[in-house]
């Protein structure tokens, strides 16, 4: 039964079958590493910019947060498709190649037959070949049927990405007037803050001290809302000095370890809002940016990198600064928001910062006796025991 043209026939088919894979091998070695990459890309986007969530409601910039990690998942979702369809473009070729081959040696034995150069009985044996080839045409129309299948589901995934529609909010009247009453926070592990009543007024400049542990961080979150008191209340009024519910999210809030995207120094200060573009340069002069930003041969477009931060402690603590001018917050509360900057232009920012007609309680250690007089006031938080 042993005929070579046939027997050579069937090694040549394996050889082929073999190294048809290597056809592809490299694009979808890329598309898998690509995936690899985007997947890393979409969970950085998502730390870089989820840990500012509370910045972005601020300034009302979710669509920015939207559009980045739009963005992000995109690209995830490409390398994802272009994987699957590789995949199954292999599929495709080594079904089709099955087919082919098990036809070629069909047709070969049963010329060989013909022409007496094999027996019958070998027909027997090569009609196992059909089990392989009907594999192969199901292989190929699940192939098939899998990328159709992948076209419609990008189609789904873009319909379900379109923008959503955000109706506009509705305008609140800014307190001008912001008291706290018997103001109590009661921790799990048992401390507690205790508050005297506090009056801040409009337009005042108000310097907040006290010892570490006394909760001035934690009195800004508290009149921010971000954290609810035990007893007792905060409230804001308006100029007749009634009482009103205005929108937190208009405060301005400058906390301790400022907050910046891996964006422009610009899109920073702006928080991606065009329309202020035509108040960044005052801002910048104001918070004395303007010679940081000579360092950067992008200027004001330097994009700020947050795996190897490109800029100094200050330098954020500024871009920070200037956001708060260029959004005119009515009321802005600083939490140590000079801290890494140097005293004279610490003196010198305050200066201009403190001349505007915004409200302002800045909390800070450490400050000359030339920085305190800046302010109109000093509000001192003593830490009391409470049983």
């Amino acid at each position: 039964m042993l005929n070579w043209v046939l027997l050579i026939t069937i090694c040549i088919i394996v050889a082929i079958s073999l190294v048809l894979p290597k056809l592809i091998e490299k694009p979808l070695q890329k598309a898998n590493k690509l995936i690899s990459t985007s997947n890393e890309i979409y969970l950085d986007t998502l730390n870089d910019w989820l840990r500012g969530l509370d910045q972005l409601r601020q300034f009302a910039a979710g669509a920015k947060l939207f559009s980045v990690t739009q963005n992000a998942s995109k690209k995830l979702e490409d390398a994802t498709v272009k994987q699957t369809t590789y995949t199954k473009l292999l599929n495709a070729i080594n079904g089709i190649a099955s087919a082919l081959f098990g036809l070629i040696i069909f047709v070969l034995t049963g010329f060989l037959v013909k022409n007496g150069l094999v027996q019958m009985s070998t027909l027997l044996i090569v009609g196992n070949f059909r089990f392989y080839l009907n594999q192969a045409i199901n292989e190929i129309s699940q192939a098939r049927g899998e990328m159709k299948g992948v076209k419609s589901l990008i189609e789904e995934v873009n319909e379900a990405a379109e923008k959503v529609q955000v109706s506009d909010k509705q305008k609140t009247n800014m307190p001008t007037v912001i008291k706290t009453e018997s103001l109590r926070l009661d921790f799990p592990n048992g401390e507690k803050l205790s508050y005297p009543d506090i009056q801040i007024n409009q337009g005042e400049k108000i310097l907040l001290t006290g010892d570490s542990g006394t909760g001035k961080s934690t009195l800004f979150k508290l009149i921010l809302g971000e954290l609810a008191p035990s007893a007792g209340k905060i409230i804001f009024e308006d100029k007749d000095g009634n009482e009103i519910n205005p929108d937190l999210k208009t405060i301005g809030y400058l906390p301790q370890d400022p907050v910046i995207f891996p964006a422009s120094i610009k899109e920073n200060i702006t928080m991606f809002n065009n329309k202020l573009d035509n108040k960044v340069e005052r801002s910048v002069e104001e918070v004395d940016l303007s010679s940081d930003l000579q360092k950067f041969d992008e200027g004001i477009n330097k994009k700020l990198n947050l795996d190897k931060l490109n800029i100094s402690g200050g330098q954020r603590q500024k871009i920070v600064l200037a956001r708060a001018q260029v959004h005119d917050s009515d009321i802005i509360l600083i939490d140590e928001g000079t801290s890494a900057i140097d005293q004279s232009e610490t003196i010198d920012i305050l200066d201009k910062l403190l001349k505007s007609k915004a409200t302002i309680v800045f909390i800070a250690h450490n400050f000359t006796e030339e920085m305190h007089e800046l302010f109109y006031r000093e509000i001192h938080l003593i830490k009391t025991n409470i049983n």
